[in-house]
């Protein structure tokens, strides 16, 4: 770093102040040095007429020296050297002159290097040009534009200035000090937000959050925008390169270099506005986004994963009452023995980020909601100070990455235990901007997906090739109690059941076997059965009346998608069906029943004398497994044709009409009209995500008209044709209006069918 000699810049001014004349000789002003081996003052001020570097070094040589002397800048390096030779001290760091900005490498050094330099000072002396004493209200009517505070405290580049020094004091106007940071400390935490412990005992002692950080910056301004995140790069302990032009990139680029050092999940965890869009990335893009995140602090893993289970209990149940017993309480030992779940959980530990340039990769505890398949809800290791659960947001899938959703959802979560996903979030960009294509599909959605991509649709085109499916979808109504349960059972739990059907069973058999122990096996038979099935068949649930989920859907976007349509709660109630059991608490079970098994197997040994025929039986279990993997197949056949049925019996008011389109842009058309939905535009780019030429926005433009207005497709070259294209683009453009005329006439026989099929009561 380079320092200013603080007796040889004095000297100079007393030359020039009071000779007129300068004793040119070789000695320089400035000097490099190294922090940790010099005792330097520094100093922290508000920007205004500053010198620079050039100017501090060839003064002398300048004409306009009269001038430059008389600025305000100046003039704080004349008192900031002064003030350090009272203190002895004979080096002085002052960021406006000691950094040739000309330099870009420099510069970078400088702005990774800057907080270290001040927390390395001696003494750090800060200006306060505006005030006279120090205030302890503010004042609005002088200090409109920072918030009633000196302007000092309104500047991002000081707040790590008021941080990082140990000895840090305050001069008014004339240089006269009026406090220090320890004696001030209280009034410094009510102005800027920064904990007592942080101004007393530094930061690295306190071990703040990134969201409590960031907050603290929240209403701090800088003259470029970049440099709101740069000023923060020595708070959080991250270095990257300066790339002037970035704009609001740079505080994304800081958040990423801070993931790829820290599990610090507070980062996550801001609040978004009223201008935050819907989808967005999970990454905040200012950090006033994290104004009101100055009380947010992170949770280890035992008290995380500890808290959990209360965070998701179904409401009115005995957990969250005050009035419970003991044993009612899920973090109560007898419940931990009954559900050795709650035992795997808390021995789980944090998984660290991953970030690529496919975006953040993160496991997270998620829950789903009801009748909303777009959102997932997942819970961060975090919390607000004196509140016991952890901060939860809403997440949107979308091209196989997670947005952060910040709309409203007016539906419950699903009565199930959390699971651990293994998810990949967006850190830029923005998510599916309609909220009516889903691409993430489960449960009864999942199987009416296959089953229209293996149906044979109607050919529409003119050539052989027919590649992208539409299929229109219609339920008007959701089955009735008896039928809210799918047989889409998991492909593996048949066999398994079966397995252990013929297991159980055989030791049941065995000759002299004791009732306890028959009946023992049978009960463990039974719990194995119903977990299996719990586990792989997915229940309907019905969408409460104020289900803000739409009536609408598309389903897939890949080649072959589906148009899900219907009336009142049916649409919402089917997009996502939910198992009763999750899969690892599946796994729970199962250890549980073999060791049982194998405890109750052993224990009948030790009662029974051995025969011929138990000898024989024993190879049952072995026999078996044989009968197990010969009728695997037959196993996979009956999950194929019970999925098949379930959609017969539980959609059974489904109506399926599938077209097979020869070009996708065709049959993206047609599944705009059937919907005709206001958020079409919203729709293409979900299914479209083609480059913004003239050419596609002249095109989507009429079209998408034509959609809102219900009028036909005819439309000639006339209506588009300025002179202007040229025959590249016409070619393009006739094609593309051709392929939406075809779209229009299917979607003009598909209505004349439908009325056909089902003419007005």
């Amino acid at each position: 770093m380079r320092l200013i000699d603080v007796d040889i810049f004095l000297e100079r001014e007393r030359q020039m102040e009071e000779e007129g004349t300068i004793v040119r000789d070789t000695t320089t002003i400035l000097k490099v040095l190294h922090d940790l081996d010099t005792d330097y003052a520094i100093l922290s001020h508000r920007w205004k007429d500053e010198v620079d570097y050039l100017e501090i070094t060839q003064l002398t040589k300048m004409e306009n020296r009269d001038e430059i002397r008389k600025r305000g800048g100046y003039q704080k390096i004349v008192k900031s050297c002064q003030q350090a030779k009272i203190d002895g001290l004979e080096w002085i760091w002052v960021d406006t002159c000691c950094i040739d900005k000309r330099n870009s490498t420099e510069l970078s050094e400088a702005l990774n290097s800057m907080f270290r330099w001040y927390a390395n000072s001696r003494r750090c002396y800060a200006y306060l040009h505006d005030i006279d004493v120090f205030p302890t209200t503010p004042d609005h009517e002088t200090f409109s534009g920072s918030k009633g505070w000196p302007e000092w405290f309104s500047r991002g580049w000081t707040l790590q200035e008021l941080i990082a020094p140990t000895d840090l004091q305050f001069f008014n106007k004339d240089w006269q000090l009026i406090g220090d940071k320890r004696n001030l400390a209280c009034m410094l935490m009510e102005i800027t937000r920064v904990p007592r412990g942080v101004l007393e005992d530094g930061l690295a002692a306190y071990g703040p959050s990134v969201a409590q950080v960031m907050s603290w910056a929240a209403d701090r301004t800088t003259t470029r925008v970049e440099h709101r995140a740069y000023s923060l790069m020595g708070l959080v302990d991250v270095n990257m390169p300066m790339l002037y032009g970035e704009g609001k990139k740079a505080f994304l680029r800081l958040q990423q270099e801070i993931i790829r050092k820290s599990s610090d999940q507070t980062i996550f965890a801001w609040d978004p506005t009223d201008q935050t869009p819907q989808a967005c990335c999970v990454l905040a893009d200012d950090p006033s986004l994290f104004r009101d995140c100055h009380d947010i602090i992170q949770i280890d893993s035992k008290e995380f994963y500890s808290e959990l289970s209360g965070l998701w209990n179904p409401p009115g149940n005995g957990a969250n009452r005050g009035d419970t017993g003991p044993l009612q309480r899920r973090n109560h030992y007898f419940w931990r023995f009954l559900f050795p779940q709650q035992w795997t959980i808390q021995m789980q530990v944090f998984h660290p980020f991953t970030v690529t340039n496919m975006g953040i990769h993160v496991q997270l505890p998620a829950r789903r909601y009801g009748g909303y398949p777009l959102i997932l809800q997942v819970v961060l290791a975090c919390k607000r100070e004196g509140s016991l659960e952890p901060i939860v947001i809403n997440l949107s899938p979308w091209r196989t990455r997670y947005y952060r959703f910040t709309g409203e959802v007016k539906c419950d979560l699903l009565p199930t235990s959390f699971q651990h996903s293994q998810i990949i979030l967006a850190y830029e960009g923005q998510g599916a901007s309609s909220g009516i294509v889903i691409e993430e599909v489960g449960g009864v959605v999942a199987s009416l997906l296959d089953q229209c991509a293996a149906k044979s649709g109607m050919n529409v085109g003119y050539n052989n090739e027919h590649r992208f499916g539409v299929t229109s979808a219609e339920i008007h109504r959701v089955p009735g109690r008896w039928l809210q349960i799918s047989p889409s059972v998991h492909p593996l739990s048949v066999p398994f059941s079966f397995f252990f059907t013929v297991l159980f069973l055989g030791l049941v058999a065995r000759p002299g076997a004791i009732l306890f122990f028959a009946a023992a096996m049978i009960i463990l038979a039974i719990v194995w059965i119903l977990s299996e099935a719990s586990a792989g068949i997915p229940f309907i649930r019905l969408c409460k009346p104020e289900c803000s989920s739409r009536g609408e859907y598309i389903i897939g976007s890949g080649m072959e998608i589906v148009v899900l349509r219907g009336r009142g709660r049916a649409v919402p109630s089917i997009t996502h069906s939910e198992t009763m059991m999750s899969f690892h608490v599946l796994q729970d079970v199962r250890i549980v029943v073999i060791i049982l098994g194998a405890i109750l197997f052993v224990s009948e040994g030790l009662f029974l004398e051995p025969s011929a025929a138990q000898r024989l039986l024993s190879l049952l279990p072995f026999l078996a497994i044989l009968v197990l993997l010969s009728l695997l197949p037959f196993c996979q056949a009956l999950s194929k044709a019970l999925r098949s049925w379930s959609l017969i019996q539980v959609l059974y008011r489904l109506e399926l009409r599938k077209y097979t389109f020869s070009t996708r842009i065709t049959g993206i058309v047609f599944a705009l009209l059937l919907l005709r939905t206001e958020k079409a535009a919203e729709v293409m780019n979900d299914l479209l995500p083609i480059t913004d030429t003239k050419a596609w926005r002249r095109w989507k433009t009429i079209v998408l008209d034509r959609i809102r207005r219900g009028g036909d497709f005819n439309i000639d070259t006339t209506d588009w044709d300025d002179g202007t294209w040229t025959d590249r683009e016409r070619e393009m453009l006739v094609g593309l209006f051709q392929n939406a005329h075809d779209a229009y006439r299917v979607f003009e026989r598909h209505l004349a069918e439908s009325a056909f099929e089902r003419p007005p009561a």
